[in-house]
């Protein structure tokens, strides 16, 4: 588990290090991000990146590909709108005409993590969470001691454990109970941090999280705002497309 511990005091400003970055949706790539794509990865990696944070969709026959969502951005990778959910092979195959990246799938991302084993999977799985993580180790029993599950409702966090993970992070985005609610039902969790929007990391509320969890903030790509939640407000780990390993 990352640790924020303050290393050092500049003009009395405090310094927290070290700071978790992962690479959102892979990373960016040719200055587009969102495209959960294997060169994504490959450079995200070769910059430094060691947490990758993928997003997932259904395909209309059940298979999970990396894929944020069906709608703009699928339109905005691929140039077309579809109307539905494809089938698994029908996205494979138009994701390797690309002309610039591959979107992968399941089997994609783990041959591609199969030599890297110091690499984290952070998963995230808008629609039928649950089942998605256990099709993912249930397909590739070897991804699982690599894969860092996001959950959004509390109730999956038992779940999530007896599965047998130790690393969760509870992602706020399509929580819809009260900020106390978070606090109070977070303090008995065994988390690896607690992901919110900036605003909400700024907030006199979720800064009570930092007695018992670390925060993440989501997306970050200008490095003075980096500076400024992990410096005032003791963000712990940035999840950003563009901004440098450090």
């Amino acid at each position: 588990m990352v640790t924020c511990m303050v290393v050092d005091q500049v003009d009395g400003a405090e310094e927290f290090d070290p700071v978790l970055m992962i690479a959102h949706a892979g990373g960016g790539y040719k200055g587009q991000n969102y495209t959960n794509s294997i060169e994504a990865l490959n450079k995200s990696y070769q910059a430094g990146f060691r947490h990758m944070e993928i997003d997932f969709s259904w395909t209309s026959d059940g298979q999970l590909v990396c894929l944020h969502d069906w709608g703009k951005t699928f339109k905005k990778l691929f140039g077309f709108r579809v109307k539905t959910a494809l089938k698994h092979q029908a996205f494979i195959e138009i994701s390797r005409q690309h002309s610039d990246f591959q979107v992968c799938d399941l089997q994609l991302l783990a041959h591609w993590i199969e030599d890297k084993p110091e690499v984290k999977i952070i998963t995230d799985i808008k629609y039928n969470n649950i089942k998605g993580i256990r099709q993912i180790i249930d397909k590739h029993p070897k991804l699982k001691e690599q894969l860092i599950p996001q959950f959004y409702q509390p109730e999956e966090y038992g779940i999530l454990k007896g599965l047998g993970f130790d690393d969760l992070i509870w992602i706020l985005y399509q929580y819809k109970g009260s900020k106390k609610s978070v606090v109070k039902l977070s303090q008995d969790m065994d988390l690896l941090s607690i992901s919110m929007r900036a605003a909400q990391a700024k907030g006199r509320a979720y800064q009570k999280i930092l007695k018992h969890h670390q925060i993440f903030v989501y997306t970050i790509n200008d490095d003075k705002e980096k500076s400024k939640l992990i410096n005032k407000f003791h963000v712990s780990g940035i999840y950003t497309d563009f901004l440098a390993f450090q």
